[in-house]
C-alpha cells in the first residue's frame, strides 16, 4: 500500500511531496507521518503538471494542474519569432517610409517641372 507524506513544515498544506510504495526496512518512526492509503488514482492526461493532493482526515484525493514551465529553448525559440517578426514589421515599415519620400521627390520635381523652376 503507497503511503503519501505532506510538507511537514506546513501541516495545514494538502500537497503531497513524496510517495513510498516499498517500506521494507522502514521504522515504526520513518513512517509515523505518512498517510496511507490504498490507492492513487491516476491524473489526467491534459499536458499540463499535476500535483497530487490529499485531505488527511477523509483520504479523499484529487489532482491540480498547472502549465507545464516553458524550457530555456522553448523561451529562446519565442524570443527570436518575435524579433525576426518585429525586424521583418520595421523592414515593411522602412519599405513603405522609402517608397512614400520616392512620391514626395517626385510629386515636387514634377510641380517644379511645370512651373518652369527646372
Amino acid at each position: 500500500m503507497p503511503i503519501l507524506f505532506l510538507d511537514l513544515m506546513n501541516p495545514n498544506v494538502t500537497k503531497v511531496q513524496r510517495t513510498a510504495y516499498d517500506t521494507t526496512g522502514w521504522t515504526e518512526e520513518d513512517l509515523r507521518d505518512g498517510i496511507v492509503v490504498d490507492s492513487i488514482p491516476e491524473p489526467e492526461n491534459s499536458g499540463k503538471l499535476s500535483m497530487l493532493h490529499i485531505n488527511k482526515d477523509t483520504k479523499e484525493m484529487w489532482y491540480e494542474y498547472e502549465e507545464v514551465p516553458k524550457s530555456e529553448i522553448e523561451i529562446l525559440r519565442d524570443e527570436n519569432r518575435d524579433l525576426k517578426l518585429a525586424l521583418a514589421e520595421s523592414v515593411e515599415a522602412q519599405q513603405q517610409d522609402k517608397i512614400e519620400n520616392q512620391l514626395a521627390i517626385a510629386e515636387l520635381v514634377e510641380t517644379l517641372t511645370t512651373k518652369g523652376v527646372l
